[in-house]
Parts: structure tokens; sequence; C-alpha cells
């Protein structure tokens, strides 16, 4: 029996039906945590203290930064209110 290539499971995943979804969640994901990261960065805030200007727990703000984390849509607002920010705009770039 042939053992299989890291390349061969890679691409054997790449043709699951859910593998384009998962792939544009993950980037949804990722573009989010670098939004939240840059902007609290930006502010100098702690993610404690953008954690309690939120409502929201640290652990929570820490998952988002790291894009391990699918959160809904209320606590993102929360966060961006916490942040100054009217609307959430997500930096796509």
């Amino acid at each position: 029996m042939k053992a299989k290539q890291y390349f061969d499971v890679f691409e054997e995943a790449s043709k699951h039906p859910q593998a384009k979804q998962f792939s544009e969640e993950s980037r949804a994901r990722m573009i989010l945590a670098q939004t939240v990261y840059r902007e609290r960065m930006a502010q100098s805030l702690s993610q404690a203290k953008l954690a309690e200007k939120s409502h929201v727990s640290t652990a929570v703000i820490s998952r988002i930064e790291n894009a391990q984390s699918s959160t809904g849509i209320e606590v993102i607002y929360k966060i961006f209110r916490a942040l100054g920010k009217p609307k959430i705009e997500l930096d796509c770039a």
C-alpha cells in the first residue's frame, strides 16, 4: 500500500463539496481578525480593555483576533461599537 503524500491529501480535500464554503468562511474569519486587531492596535487598546468596553470576554476577543471563532453578528457589532465604529466595515485588501 502506497503512503499518501501531504499534497495528495490536500488535493483530495479540495475536491470535497464543502471545501469552497470552508475556504470562504476561513477567509471571512481572517479578514475579521485582521480588522479588529488593526483597529485595536491603532487605538492602543489591550484585549482586556476592548473586552471591557464591548461587554464580551477577553477570550472572545482573543479567539476573534486569532480567527478561531465563528462569531455572531451581535458580538461583532458590540466590538465595532466599542471601537467607535458606527457600522461594520471590513478591510478586505
